[in-house]
């Protein structure tokens, strides 16, 4: 079937995580010290960028300068509510721009405050539909969400691709259903492989740019398969 639909993750496949991270995290170290006094800005940025703890990050700096654990969720929220400025990829604009002449654009992600960081990217104008999955209570494991947001576009599965980063959440769900899959080889995820081979993407690229190569490839399929039906 043509491929009607171009749907997409929204951190690390259409722009550099990194930014988002970093802008958080100085918003979360000023709101720690206007709460306690403790200046812990370069720490903070150590633990997450060269200790690699990205996971529980308050909850190590508050063990670690032993500091009451109700901050955390103050931590958390001003992360998420950092407004800085954040870039796209160089190539992202123009190859949504592109897609949006013969496809319709989706985006789902399960990154928190999806809305937001579109409107900080300058690229809201580019989705025909975006559906942040928390907003409903799922996640990208539950097909719910990929199916809502195909209604929303108006395609089947089997008219629809989905670009992601993330082996371990962006490629199971959508292959089951029948979608075309295309990993971005970008960002966190870039050496994480597919936990099984039901989690793998039909398609690998190093660059969107190389998303339009894949999109003719499948063109190119689908019309030697109709020549030779």
């Amino acid at each position: 079937m043509t491929l009607r639909a171009i749907c997409f993750d929204l951190d690390d496949t259409l722009y550099d995580y990194a930014r988002y991270a970093r802008s958080g995290l100085l918003s979360a170290a000023d709101r720690l010290e206007s709460t306690t006094g403790r200046r812990l800005h370069d720490e903070l940025l150590d633990l997450y960028f060269e200790a690699g703890v990205t996971e529980g990050t308050f909850d190590h700096l508050v063990e670690r300068h032993d500091l009451p654990d109700e901050v955390v969720p103050q931590l958390v929220d001003a992360y998420h509510a950092a407004n800085g400025p954040l870039e796209p990829y160089p190539e992202t604009e123009p190859v949504l721009s592109r897609l949006g002449e013969d496809h319709v654009v989706g985006l789902l992600t399960d990154g928190r405050g999806g809305h937001a960081k579109l409107d900080r990217l300058g690229l809201r104008e580019y989705f025909d539909a975006v559906l942040i999955s928390h907003s409903v209570g799922r996640t990208k494991h539950d097909p719910v969400v990929f199916e809502r947001l195909l209604v929303a576009l108006s395609v089947p599965p089997t008219a629809a691709l989905y670009v992601g980063d993330d082996p371990r959440v962006d490629f199971r769900v959508p292959n089951q259903l029948g979608m075309d899959t295309v990993r971005l080889r970008r960002g966190r995820y870039a050496d994480l492989e597919p936990a099984e081979p039901r989690a793998a993407p039909d398609h690998e690229i190093e660059g969107l740019g190389e998303l339009l190569d894949v999109l003719e490839e499948l063109r190119r399929d689908e019309a030697q398969a109709k020549t030779s039906s």
